[in-house]
């Protein structure tokens, strides 16, 4: 992850300090390599680090609390929060049966069965026994073409019987159908750092809130820029500019003439007149129509963390499938005992998963 340094900070900037802060640690935890339960500078100590005022970090701080992106602990310090506030507790149920699992496969190895046997004999009973549920999700996004790009990155991570739906921050906030949509379906995903935000709209949904990471097209595109190459980075969101400059120099640290800007800038055409490159944020393509003939663009682009996907998002999703089955296999059988997996998640709305 960039260093978060004095240089991150643009005083000459019409957005606020505090303000540019706060997207700058936003990202670090939402987008970064910050761990989980990982201890933030002091307010002091950020004070001091980036050459603001005490309350102004102290202002941030609480900030990015009520987001939902840090504990603070009274008299403790600051802590990366990138658990939701609703987290479920890993199921028993579903660790007896990896435990069983395993016992199958010792099983299988001291009688000498092969692994391809063994597999077929599974796929066979999974066949007979399997129930074929499919969960209900919805992606909240900020804008409609990349959070469908998004939802095709995520797809290969569900099963074929699952169906999801796509909708934006903007298009929730004016339609009540699509909010009692969003609080029906089993769960409903977003990003780690609008987790609070879609919350606060849809307080009964399931949120889970994922982590995304600059796409290999963006690393790739910044890698190969050229050293001597005059820089301009275009933000839609005045509250990330301050995540541009080093985001960029993260994988073009040979880059050093950067001027970051957002896109709503009364002085953007002139800011873009005499840059060879720009580099625009998700959202703020539409400066594409100010560049100068011969001046290259490309967008940096996120994508959904891949690890995590298959870490955490595919075993939640594989205990809300447990549980669903336990409701088919109860309704078919009612005198039935309802499965640990059920009992755990009975009552529960307000889910997320762990990132690292």
């Amino acid at each position: 992850m960039f260093p978060i340094d004095p240089s991150c900070i643009d005083k000459s900037l019409p957005v606020p300090v505090g303000q540019q802060l706060y997207g700058l640690l936003a990202y670090a935890i939402s987008h970064g390599d910050m761990r989980d339960g990982e201890r933030l500078p002091s307010v002091r100590d950020m004070a001091d680090t980036v050459g603001l005022a005490t309350m102004t970090v102290n202002k941030v701080y609480k900030d990015l609390s009520e987001a939902g992106l840090i504990n603070v602990r009274r008299g403790l310090g600051a802590y990366v929060a990138r658990t939701s506030r609703h987290l479920v507790e890993p199921d028993p149920g579903l660790v007896e049966l990896r435990r069983l699992v395993d016992g199958v496969i010792a099983k299988a190895s001291a009688l000498s069965i092969s692994r391809d046997a063994l597999m077929a004999m599974i796929n066979t009973q999974m066949q007979v026994r399997r129930l074929h549920v499919g969960l209900r999700l919805v992606f909240v996004g900020v804008f409609e073409g990349p959070t469908r790009d998004y939802v095709e990155e995520i797809r290969p991570f569900l099963a074929k019987e699952d169906w999801i739906d796509t909708t934006t921050l903007e298009a929730l906030r004016a339609d009540a159908g699509l909010r009692r949509r969003c609080s029906e379906a089993d769960a409903v995903l977003t990003f780690l750092h609008r987790q609070a935000e879609v919350e606060k709209i849809v307080p009964d949904a399931r949120l889970v809130g994922l982590r995304f990471i600059p796409s290999e097209a963006t690393r790739r595109a910044l890698a190969g820029l050229d050293p001597r190459d005059r820089i301009a980075a275009v933000t839609r969101f005045e509250e990330y500019i301050a995540i541009m400059k080093p985001s960029i120099r993260q994988f073009a640290p040979h880059v050093s003439d950067i001027h970051v800007t957002y896109s709503d800038a009364a002085d953007l055409a002139r800011s873009l007149a005499d840059r060879d490159v720009v580099v625009y944020a998700t959202g703020a393509d539409g400066v594409a129509e100010l560049l100068q003939p011969g001046t290259r663009s490309f967008e940096y682009r996120h994508s959904p963390h891949p690890a995590e996907l298959a870490r955490v998002l595919v075993p939640f999703l594989a205990s809300l499938r447990t549980a669903r089955t336990a409701d088919h296999i109860t309704t078919d059988h009612p005198s039935a005992d309802p499965p640990r997996a059920r009992r755990a998640l009975a009552g529960r709305r307000h889910v997320s998963t762990r990132g690292e």
